[in-house]
């Protein structure tokens, strides 16, 4: 140890400034920072077998008894007590108390040609290039930049849960007014009312509160990318509503300990590969000397069903790291997700003397030269393409298959509507209500999902429409399997055969 030892100081000479406000790979020890120290605590625990306790700021947390087991911060980020304001931040955005709140200093918007655009979290085309994220991601989620891994914001849900499951009290705290949030379970929170920052102004201090969610706002399934979901409260009315992205508002986290895996893929697995080993400490000695992380080795989980043809669905969409999460939009034959999904445009169809025709995967000669194709070849399936030679996406069998050998019910993950499938031998898989893409919107998120197959629609060997392919379809009323048009956008859930 006393080469280590000497080594390590050695290197901490040489690089004392190097860090990075990573969390997830490389913070072995939970400081906020990625420094020699984390070297340290990782060959600690390659020694000992034993994490020590993290070292950054404890943030406490309520469970209120509601539906979900959501467990609830007790102050604001940036505040000390429950009565505490706290910090005003711009959605998306992980530094707090700008001297203004304005489109030209939110991060991601930006102005073109005298219109808004924006670079990231957009679903329309009118506001620019789209990337239909719909969700901040972590670095951008000022609870998670701020108190850690542990925190979120929350979601749209997770706020009508709160709004419609607790009791709500007007009252001071300290002299400072605001709700008091009663659960099922009488345990409680108290939400100051902490007004909302625009422009160089604050305003309804004292009498109303706003605070974020980390989801855009959905108005009648479609995604309005210039605004967020955020709840609102007076003295006698809360509801969730639409904040413009540019606002200054609260934060309350949520404690998402339970979204984050508790293995060691992000605690000491620097390198990605599963395991905890010396290799993760060179990784890391690699990363502090160059500051570049080595891609990581990509895992894509599956779940046994118990079907009888022993076939195995991923646990979540191809594009998403997460069950719950949408993952990538697909026409049918493609391999990379696009902005605007419509006939022209989309591979192998094409339009000729204001007709539509086909050149691949076409079984009708109304629509050009005949192949008698009708099943994606590997080199046209998303599954294939993206995940590795082990995957496809399902066939129609596949669908059928898990129709009938299959029971579902209509839940939430994560405050995300879907179907949790139930196979024969009680392991499950989440399907969530992706909706889907036409042309450059996005529709019925939250209310239904469509996932392709590999298969042509194909009724039998002399009825057969080749403009379409086989999909499943759910809302809250089930699954079933159905058509769409070959230029839709929908999602892909992968299948593999067992080893």
């Amino acid at each position: 140890m006393k080469k280590i030892s000497i080594f390590m100081l050695a290197l901490a000479m040489a690089f004392p400034m190097m860090a990075s406000v990573v969390y997830e790979r490389g913070d072995v020890n939970q400081s906020g920072d990625v420094t020699i120290a984390d070297v340290t605590t990782l060959i600690d625990y390659l020694l000992s077998n034993e994490w020590p306790a993290p070292s950054g700021p404890v943030h406490e947390f309520v469970d209120l008894g509601l539906s979900s087991g959501t467990l609830w911060a007790t102050t604001n980020v940036g505040a000390t007590n429950p009565e505490d304001n706290g910090d005003y931040f711009a959605w998306g955005e992980i530094v707090p108390n700008k001297e203004t709140y304005t489109w030209a200093t939110t991060a991601w918007a930006f102005y073109e040609n005298g219109a808004l655009r924006f670079s990231k979290y957009n679903t329309d085309s009118q506001y620019g290039e789209i990337d239909n994220k719909t969700e901040l991601d972590p670095e951008d989620d000022a609870a998670y930049a701020n108190w850690g891994s542990e925190w979120r914001m929350p979601t749209k849900a997770q706020l009508d849960e709160l709004r419609t499951q607790c009791t709500w009290v007007w009252t001071e705290v300290n002299g400072v007014s605001g709700q008091m949030l009663t659960g099922p379970n009488g345990n409680s929170i108290f939400l100051p009312a902490a007004g909302q920052r625009s422009a160089a102004n604050l305003s309804g201090l004292n009498s109303n509160g706003n605070y974020w969610s980390r989801e855009l706002y959905v108005a009648s399934g479609t995604v309005k990318p210039n605004s967020a979901s955020k709840l609102y409260f007076g003295k006698s009315s809360k509801q969730t509503i639409s904040g413009a992205r540019n606002q200054g508002c609260s934060v309350r986290p949520v404690y998402a300990s339970q979204d984050v895996p508790t293995s060691d893929y992000e605690r000491g697995d620097v390198n990605q590969d599963g395991g905890v080993t010396i290799a993760d400490v060179t990784t890391l000695i690699d990363y502090l000397l160059s500051n570049v992380w080595p891609d990581p080795i990509p895992v894509v989980d599956y779940v046994d069903l118990g079907l009888p043809s022993g076939i195995l669905w991923a646990t979540h969409n191809v594009g998403a790291n997460n069950p719950e999460e949408l993952g990538d939009f697909f026409a049918w034959g493609e391999t990379a997700p696009k902005a605007n999904y419509v006939w022209e445009g989309t591979a192998f169809l094409y339009v000729e003397d204001g007709q539509k025709r086909i050149s691949k995967y076409n079984t009708k000669s109304d629509y050009g030269p005949v192949d008698n194709k009708i099943e994606l070849e590997p080199e046209d399936d998303a599954a294939y393409v993206n995940m590795g030679s082990e995957w496809r996406m399902p066939s129609k069998a596949d669908i059928d298959e898990l129709l009938a050998n299959c029971t579902w019910e209509w839940t939430q993950l994560n405050g995300v509507n879907g179907q949790l499938i139930t196979g024969p031998n009680g392991n499950t898989m989440f399907l969530p209500a992706v909706g889907e893409r036409m042309g450059t919107s996005i529709f019925h998120l939250g209310e239904a999902g469509n996932y392709w197959s590999r298969s042509l629609y194909v009724l039998n060997e002399t009825v057969s429409f080749p403009t379409a392919a086989y999909k499943i379809y759910l809302t809250d009323a089930g699954l079933t399997w159905n058509s769409a048009d070959r230029n839709c956008g929908f999602p892909v859930r992968a299948v593999r055969v067992a080893n």
